[in-house]
This record gives C-alpha cells, sequence and structure tokens, in this order.
C-alpha cells in the first residue's frame, strides 16, 4: 500500500515551497513536490525554483518547453530512495541559434548523465574507505547494478587518489597485501593488491585505520 503526502499545508505554491520539508529532505538548491512510499521504497519528488534561463549556444532568453522526469538514486535511509527530478526542457528563441532545446544542469542535485544523486556518490565512497563496504553492497543499498555504482564513484576515487594532502600528518604507515580474488584477471583485474594504511595515532592515543592508496602487485 502506498502513502503519498502531495499537498504540505506550508506549501503555497512551486514558488513558495515549503522550507520545513525542504529541510528534513536536505536536497540544496531543489524543493520537495511530493513524497511517496510503497513497498519499502520512499520516492521524493523535487524541482528548482523558477528562473530565467539564457541559452548556452547563444545567450538569448530561453523559453520554457515543459520538464521531463528523472528518477535518481539517493542515499538509503530506512529504505531505498528515489528521487525523482522534474527537470526543466528549455527551447531557444532565437530561430537561427544550432542549439534548438537543452535541459536544465544542477550538479549539485546529479551530474549530467548521472543516475545516482551527488550525495549518494559522496556516502558511498565514505562507506567505502570507513565502513569496509563492497561495491556490491553498495549497489545493493541503492537498489542499482554494481556497474552504475562503480561508473560514479570511479572519477572521485581518481581524484582523490591523485590528492597527495591525503599523505599529510602521516607519521605510521602500515602495509598490507591481499589476494582480492581467484578468477582470471582478464576478467576481474590484478589478483594480488597491496594496501597503505594510516595507522597514525590520534591526540586520545586511538589508532583510526584510513586506507591511503591500493596498488597492483605484492
Amino acid at each position: 500500500m502506498s502513502h503519498a503526502t502531495s499537498g504540505c499545508v506550508d506549501a503555497r505554491s512551486a514558488i513558495d515551497p515549503c522550507s520545513r520539508c525542504d529541510l528534513l529532505v536536505g536536497l540544496d538548491g531543489v524543493h520537495v513536490e511530493k513524497v511517496e512510499r510503497d513497498e519499502g521504497l520512499l520516492t521524493v519528488t523535487v524541482s528548482t525554483s523558477p528562473q530565467v534561463m539564457g541559452c548556452p549556444g547563444c545567450g538569448s532568453i530561453a523559453v520554457g518547453r515543459g520538464r521531463r522526469r528523472r528518477v535518481l538514486h539517493d542515499v538509503p535511509g530506512a529504505s531505498q530512495v528515489r528521487v525523482v527530478w522534474r527537470q526543466r526542457i528549455w527551447r531557444c528563441a532565437d530561430a537561427h541559434c544550432i542549439k534548438r532545446t537543452f535541459v536544465e544542469q544542477f550538479t549539485s542535485l546529479v551530474a549530467a548523465r548521472g543516475s545516482i544523486t551527488t550525495r549518494a556518490i559522496i556516502w558511498a565512497i565514505g562507506q567505502l574507505r570507513r565502513e569496509h563496504a563492497t561495491i556490491a553492497g553498495l549497489a545493493r543499498q541503492l537498489g542499482t547494478s554494481w556497474k552504475t555504482v562503480w561508473r560514479a564513484i570511479e572519477p572521485e576515487l581518481r581524484r582523490l587518489a591523485d590528492d597527495e594532502s591525503r599523505f599529510e600528518n602521516v607519521t605510521t604507515l602500515g602495509v598490507d597485501e591481499h589476494i582480492w580474488h581467484h578468477v582470471d584477471p582478464r576478467k576481474r583485474g590484478p589478483k594480488e593488491l597491496t594496501g597503505m594504511v594510516d595507522l597514525t595515532r590520534d591526540k586520545h592515543g586511538k589508532t583510526r585505520a584510513r586506507l591511503l592508496d591500493l596498488v597492483p602487485g605484492r
């Protein structure tokens, strides 16, 4: 059985949304239009505030051409969560512009061609780094596939790996060798991986192991 909240008494219009609903959902820059719960799935419908939009091709003021529904996987709570973004479609008013139509982009919510919210990507990486999560486990919690999760987080993981500031204040380094799998490396990559872990003690004398890097081989 589904349960929906389609009209908060504080949300008088799309221009005047419910600030308490927005605060509860916590997605900056978009407003909550509707929340539905059905069979262990929470669906939150959101949209951006009305605004003047310029054509990215020529700079002319664009004309609205409706919206499209874009379903995104979000950080799970007591159940899996879907964010339905009512993404605006725009048409350039200049008949000579090659751009014709385009859709709004809001990278704080999701990447241009992504299906996992930006905050869910940050959450997933945190789970990998601090909670010993696996890609398969994250995919199960998000309700999507292994490949979808990996495509979303790999660019950010590479960016973090290239950031050498993570080695700052490391005074104790742990090195650990792992046999990652027992199948053909051509299908799943290298079998052996060496992990480097920050074992520096904090001000209370406690060690909070932090993975710094994984390199192929032993």
